[in-house]
């Protein structure tokens, strides 16, 4: 996981309350954002594996002890598919770094693992806590 500006975690002031995690970050990858996030990093992996995205949870906690849970949101079309990890705080709204940089990771994979693939099912998201 990528550190913030100065080190620092938080959140960006004008973050909506209103709107589902699920809806807010998505709505940066499907278009129509009206507040428009992106992520801090990418990292290029062929098969990505829960072990991958427990090790990205686990390096994260000591450069942001605000978070509480993670989301992972899969995003599939052309070769390959993108699993983003976005960082959570106490009440399941992303970290931000800085106004319109959400602390995550997006892992572009040629393939998921067998266990990543029944862990989101026939969802898009799933909440890791």
């Amino acid at each position: 996981m990528a550190r913030g500006p100065d080190d620092t975690e938080g959140s960006s002031p004008g973050r909506p309350g209103d709107r589902s995690l699920p809806g807010y970050v998505a709505s940066h990858y499907g278009g129509g954002a009206d507040e428009p996030v992106t992520a801090m990093g990418v990292q290029r992996v062929t098969t990505l594996t829960l072990s991958d995205v427990v090790m990205a949870i686990l390096q994260s906690r000591g450069s942001y002890p605000l978070a509480a849970a993670a989301a992972l949101i899969r995003e599939t079309g052309g070769p390959g598919t993108a699993v983003h990890l976005v960082l959570l705080d106490g009440e399941q709204q992303p970290l931000f770094a800085a106004p319109g940089i959400v602390i995550a990771v997006t892992f572009a994979a040629d393939h998921l693992d067998g266990d990543v693939v029944a862990a989101f099912g026939d969802r898009k998201v799933i909440i890791l806590k």
